[in-house]
């Protein structure tokens, strides 16, 4: 299975606390991302949302040249 650019194609993070810090877990499918924050949800983790960061187009046109 080929794996693309998570920079050029945008990956999902859930952000969440623990022991007090703002942390941010990575992935890559939506799928994965929504079922890591309802089990993080299930064991009591303070979730803060789940969002996706796609890339700017401005910085895809500059790596190719």
């Amino acid at each position: 299975m080929k794996i693309s650019d998570p920079l050029r194609t945008g990956f999902h993070y859930v952000e969440y606390t623990y022991m007090n810090c703002k942390q941010c877990a990575v992935y890559f499918t939506l799928e994965s991302a929504q079922e890591a924050m309802m089990k993080m949800m299930k064991r009591g983790v303070e979730c803060h949302g789940l969002h996706e960061w796609k890339p700017k187009l401005e910085i895809l046109s500059i790596q190719k040249r």
